[in-house]
């Protein structure tokens, strides 16, 4: 069997007509008929009932469509990368990047890039996703938190920069009496509302073994601390929540925040893509974002 026979029956099957079949794969209708009747008589049996009002797939087709889909999808998924690597391919700057970066740090970061003109794309994901996306040379920056596990930081398909965030605890003005400048620990938060990421987050699971399990768990840290400040708890955060709850709340509620005792710190990746087209401009911004990093990890 060929590779032209499995494009022209995927098609025919998420068409369900051989004339749009041709025309989605730039062939004629009758070349795409001849081509089912070859690889049907190639497989021994009829993939297709042909009736008065069309094509209705046999059960051999569904079946071999099924098992054919994820490779098909995969293949098309390859040649879309692969022409984002020509030299000339470059819409626009495309950034991905944990939720917690991307609420604020980093589009507060690349305003004034995109002022120009310049096409900007700003994505979030899981840790998993930007580095799925990462290896597929998708986007020219990626800050990934660690996720569920260890991220691998050697990679033939992308570099990586480590930075180390430190935690705060986030709480509504005067709910916890700390002197300013202090730290807190599980003593002055004993009695609280905890919030916390989820366990099976790398950062979450190192604090509930500091701090106790959480009554409330979250999946990113901004969204926990806006549910802190609103309920009088506590959210175990990064610093970087805390400059974008001072962005994006002031005046509007009164947070107030204190680094956590001991050596509690957010890992998170600066990643480049080793072999995607870069530009004067992604240089620039790449270097705007690991400048914000850093700042962050010297909190």
């Amino acid at each position: 069997m060929k590779n032209h026979q499995f494009e022209a029956f995927y098609q025919v099957m998420l068409t369900g007509s051989m004339t749009e079949a041709a025309r989605k794969i730039g062939r004629t209708q009758p070349a795409v008929s001849t081509t089912i009747k070859t690889l049907e008589a190639h497989l021994g049996f009829a993939l297709f009932d042909r009736t008065a009002t069309g094509l209705k797939p046999r059960v051999e087709a569904q079946v071999m469509f099924e098992r054919l889909r994820p490779v098909m999808e995969q293949l098309h998924d390859i040649e879309r990368n692969m022409i984002q690597l020509a030299p000339n391919f470059m819409p626009r700057m495309s950034i991905i990047a944990a939720n917690n970066v991307a609420t604020h740090l980093v589009p507060s970061r690349i305003a004034p890039l995109a002022t120009d003109g310049q096409a900007v794309r700003i994505m979030d994901g899981s840790s998993s996703r930007i580095l799925s996306a990462m290896e597929a040379q998708q986007y020219d920056i990626a800050i990934t938190d660690e996720g569920l596990g260890t991220l691998p930081t050697e990679s033939p398909l992308y570099e990586s920069e480590r930075f180390e965030v430190p935690m705060f605890a986030v709480f509504p003005r005067g709910l916890i009496d700390v002197p300013p400048g202090g730290s807190v620990g599980p003593d002055a938060l004993r009695g609280q509302r905890i919030c916390s990421l989820y366990y099976e987050h790398g950062t979450g699971r190192r604090l509930s073994d500091m701090f106790g399990r959480p009554q409330v768990e979250f999946q990113n840290f901004y969204t926990m601390a806006c549910y802190a400040l609103h309920s009088g708890s506590v959210a175990l955060v990064d610093y970087i929540t805390c400059t974008t709850v001072a962005a994006l709340n002031a005046g509007n509620v009164r947070a107030d925040w204190r680094r956590l005792e001991g050596p509690q710190m957010s890992v998170y990746h600066l990643l480049r893509p080793r072999y995607r087209p870069r530009s004067a401009l992604i240089d620039r911004c790449h270097a705007i974002l690991r400048e914000a990093m850093r700042e962050h990890a010297k909190a």
